[in-house]
């Protein structure tokens, strides 16, 4: 026992000295996310969020990075384990509770407290199972919740950004299956699938902006946002692959914003715009959440509480304006994150911590 402990704890210390950045970096992402969502909650879903840029929401581009910094880690886990099960394993054992966990929530607290009033006779149990099955299994987890929130300006959604764990869900099942016929193990193979999915999503956009009436074409949209996912899901993983070999310097993400900028400012509207902003922000975290720079204690000592935030952030935000009608996008942020992080952060304590070590401990003796 205590040749396992010594080694947990040795490829811990490992792991945070050669990731030690990415709990902080995801966390402020996923706050830019939730300032993005609260800041248009109040004002309706056709508002544009406060802090955008080059046309685009920082609740997008910060979703796109979550997709980008996954792709790094999903292709570091399969080098490390050399397993696309186990990946899935550690992704379904990672996500999984806390999913659960909100859907509890949902059904068992905020329906009980805050839905219409049921006619005498009628019951949600049929709503709440099928809400249940479809949360939690990703099917369709950002189904709506008629009772709850019905006089919202989001009308009945009280998901926030759970609709993109059906795609990372398809993300991850997708990257095992290519990396157990070696699609994934070819560096020069993964940039060149990388830079087919960035064009092909360009094509596509390029033809719904010309194509107005295509926009509501389910396949076409559904097209749209996978793309729009995958693209920097993969060029997550060629950064992974192709790490050692970047230049670490600011002045690489500095001058690609500045070329999104050029683009912006003095050419025609075109999709790689919100590309070249990506591949920008994508390649600043990149630096961020890889640098060999010490983290400091108080960082270090920060539990990453990535999952939570990213869950709870909209409802808390939902339930916070409800209460408090007349809030303005400030105070509603202000209100409802340190709920949100008080969320994430009980659930880490009584949850999360022991599975996320588990997972840890089985990975690295099987890896052993």
């Amino acid at each position: 026992m205590t040749q396992m402990n010594a080694q947990s704890t040795a490829i811990s210390q490992n792991e945070q000295g050669h990731l030690g950045w990415l709990g902080p970096v995801r966390m402020l992402v996923i706050t830019l996310i939730a300032f993005g969502y609260a800041s248009t909650m109040p004002r309706g879903p056709q508002s544009a969020e406060y802090l955008g840029m080059f046309g685009y929401d920082p609740s997008w581009y910060g979703i796109q990075m979550i997709f980008m910094t996954s792709g790094f880690l999903a292709l570091r886990s399969l080098q490390k384990h050399g397993s696309g099960l186990k990946l899935l394993a550690s992704r379904l054992a990672r996500n999984a509770p806390t999913v659960i966990i909100f859907a509890l929530i949902v059904i068992a607290i905020l329906f009980p407290l805050f839905s219409a009033p049921l006619a005498a006779g009628e019951t949600r149990l049929g709503q709440h199972f099928l809400y249940f099955l479809k949360v939690v299994l990703c099917i369709e987890p950002n189904i709506i919740t008629p009772g709850l929130l019905d006089n919202a300006l989001y009308m009945c959604v009280i998901q926030g950004g759970l609709w993109t764990f059906r795609w990372g869900l398809i993300a991850f099942i997708a990257t095992a299956v290519l990396w157990a016929v070696g699609g994934l193990r070819n560096p020069r193979l993964l940039a060149f699938l990388s830079l087919g999915m960035t064009l092909i999503y360009a094509a596509v956009v390029g033809y719904a902006v010309a194509n107005p009436q295509a926009s509501d074409n389910a396949m076409l949209q559904a097209a749209l946002v996978g793309l729009r996912l995958g693209w920097a899901y993969v060029a997550g993983m060629c950064l992974f692959a192709y790490k050692a070999r970047l230049r670490r310097s600011l002045v690489i993400p500095a001058g690609i914003l500045a070329i999104a900028a050029i683009q912006f400012y003095l050419l025609r509207w075109t999709p790689f715009i919100e590309i070249t902003a990506t591949l920008g922000f994508g390649y600043l975290v990149f630096l961020v959440m890889t640098s060999p720079m010490p983290v400091p204690g108080f960082l270090r000592r920060l539990p990453d509480l990535s999952l939570g935030l990213y869950v709870y952030n909209w409802p808390a935000a939902q339930i916070t304006l409800m209460l408090l009608p007349s809030l303005t996008p400030y105070p509603l942020f202000a209100i409802s994150f340190p709920v949100t992080m008080l969320l994430s952060y009980l659930t880490w304590v009584l949850v999360s911590r022991k599975i996320n070590m588990g997972v840890r401990n089985r990975l690295a003796l099987q890896s052993a």
